[in-house]
């Protein structure tokens, strides 16, 4: 299918949201590559419609012979809150809120949207990157010495692949940079600035393929790590931590909600 006809469907099936909803319908745009121009022919139809009320958040995903379609009814409430959230994945999800063609939006509430994702603290972004490191990153890393360690070689690919993601979601976070896609986000993390040492190489095996020999797989991964323990030193988030110094940063006064 051509751009012209995805083109087409999406405003149709805009209408047929906007007859269905009527005057709930506050605004209604389309979002991922068919909005920034980069879709193929076989990319999806990916649709927000903004409603009135509190609360809603729901998706209608559906196939129709060649094409596939997404349309998030969500209230104002549910996108704003959406969009301030700053986790690990936000380099790569929240161009969803920023990259947005309006066809419908008299109140100009996608730009709202786009300033709310834009104006987040500095510190949610240390919070997230630190999420990538420890919880993220770590874990994988683990993994690749398990299996080096058992010699429980076959999914060391996954892991590497894996650990690249996390990387370069981690490049996005310290860059408060959105990725067009994530078809490209290898290839645009390499364009950014600020790349912990041993990601270009992992990056370059993943991106070629060259996965085949397992101890240069987990040579690759050993070095990302620690290429990221130094970059984390350099930007001075702190990594390792004891669980009494956490539960300290949390007071324990009616943490369960009680009277």
């Amino acid at each position: 299918m051509d751009r012209t006809r995805r083109l087409q469907l999406a405003h149709e099936i805009a209408a047929r949201v906007q007859d269905h909803y009527n005057e709930h319908v506050l605004a209604t745009g389309i979002y991922g590559s068919l909005a920034q121009g980069t879709d193929g022919p076989y990319s999806d139809i990916e649709m927000h419609c903004v409603v009135r009320g509190e609360g809603i958040d729901t998706t209608h995903e559906w196939l129709a012979g060649p094409w596939k379609a997404e349309v998030d009814v969500s209230s104002e409430d549910v996108l704003l809150r959406e969009a301030a959230e700053v986790d690990v994945d936000w380099s790569i999800t929240h161009g969803a809120f920023t990259r947005v063609m309006a066809l419908h939006d008299p109140t100009d509430f996608f730009p709202r949207l786009r300033v709310v994702t834009r104006s987040q603290p500095d510190q949610a972004f240390q919070r997230a990157i630190r999420e990538v490191i420890v919880g993220e990153l770590y874990e994988v890393v683990g993994k690749v010495r398990n299996a080096r360690a058992t010699q429980s070689v076959a999914s060391l690919p996954y892991f590497a692949v894996a650990a690249v993601k996390h990387g370069a979601c981690l490049i996005g976070l310290a860059n408060r940079s959105l990725y067009t896609t994530a078809a490209r986000l290898f290839e645009e993390s390499l364009a950014l600035p600020n790349r912990p040492y041993g990601y270009d190489a992992l990056c370059r095996m993943v991106i070629a393929g060259d996965l085949a020999e397992a101890a240069r797989v987990a040579d690759a991964v050993d070095s990302l790590w620690s290429g990221t323990e130094r970059w984390a030193r350099e930007h001075e988030i702190r990594i390792e931590e004891d669980l009494d110094s956490l539960l300290r940063s949390q007071p324990a006064s009616r943490p369960f909600g009680g009277p």
